[in-house]
């Protein structure tokens, strides 16, 4: 039989990790912040998870769930939304004019595609 020599100073072999600030250890308690990574992860995973539906067929499912996610990023980025709806008229006012111009082009390719008719009847 062999004999181990025990140490009896009371103290760890392992190193003890130094002791927290109260405020460090109220951090690390903290719930997580909306700007934490996570939030961001959830979003991805939301916005994965309404295609993964919408594209097997279950598109009122998908749609909620795509929706859910796009909610929660666009919670992650405030700012961009803001700025975005601060711009929203000058996209509206772009939006207005080129369909205005597409009516326009779509009126003027029914004439053509009429007087062409017509010329091919005469024949």
């Amino acid at each position: 039989m062999v004999a181990v020599p025990i140490s009896r100073t009371g103290e760890s072999r392992y190193p003890q990790p130094p002791a927290a600030s109260p405020e460090a250890a109220a951090a690390q308690l903290a719930p997580l912040s909306p700007s934490s990574d996570i939030t961001q992860y959830v979003a991805a995973g939301t916005l994965l998870a309404g295609g993964a539906l919408i594209a097997t067929g279950h598109r009122r499912a998908g749609l909620a769930v795509a929706a859910a996610g796009t909610a929660l990023a666009l919670l992650e980025e405030q700012e961009a939304v803001k700025e975005w709806w601060k711009n929203l008229p000058g996209y509206l006012t772009e939006a207005q004019n080129f369909l205005d111009k597409l009516e326009g082009y779509l009126k003027e390719a029914t004439l053509q595609g009429q007087r062409l008719q017509g010329i091919l009847r005469r024949s």
